[in-house]
């Protein structure tokens, strides 16, 4: 098998950010609508139905997690693979940090791996507060929060 080209790698590389910012669109849409049904009719739901719907919450979430960790192998190949080249325009080390931030570098993190670390603590946060505000949180009634128990305006 012939090593790919710089070009060819691009083009990779390309592919590997759009399934990132796709896993994130999907992300986002998946806990916004979580955070409507939360604030719309699940905070009142009986027990079972939450758990259920957390657990579906996480379904989603444990698969996305695991494209983006299939990504992240995908783009640490590409990584090995662009070094390897015989001369490039670009080199990997421009390609993991596009702007030099002297704190990332300095503690011999890439941005891209700080960006990987950053994204992964957000996820586990943001998964654990949805759990929080499913499972502990007392949302106010509908008396209290303007709200009659149809969701209309007072």
């Amino acid at each position: 098998m012939r090593p790919m080209s710089e070009a060819e790698l691009t083009q990779q590389f390309f592919n590997a950010i759009d399934t990132v910012l796709s896993v994130f669109s999907l992300f986002f849409s998946l806990v916004s609508g979580y955070v409507a049904a939360l604030y719309f009719f699940l905070a009142r739901a009986p027990f079972m139905l939450r758990l259920a719907a957390f657990g579906l919450l996480s379904f989603g979430l444990v698969f996305l997690g695991g494209i983006t960790m299939t990504v992240q192998n995908i783009q640490n190949g590409l990584f090995v693979a662009w070094g390897k080249l015989p001369t490039s325009t670009i080199s990997v080390t421009q390609l993991r940090n596009p702007v030099a931030v002297a704190l990332v570098l300095d503690h011999g993190w890439s941005m891209q791996e700080a960006g990987v670390a950053i994204g992964w603590f957000v996820a586990v946060c943001v998964y654990v507060a949805l759990a929080y505000l499913t499972f502990i949180y007392r949302w106010p009634s509908g008396v209290e929060s303007g709200l009659d128990r149809n969701g209309q305006w007072s």
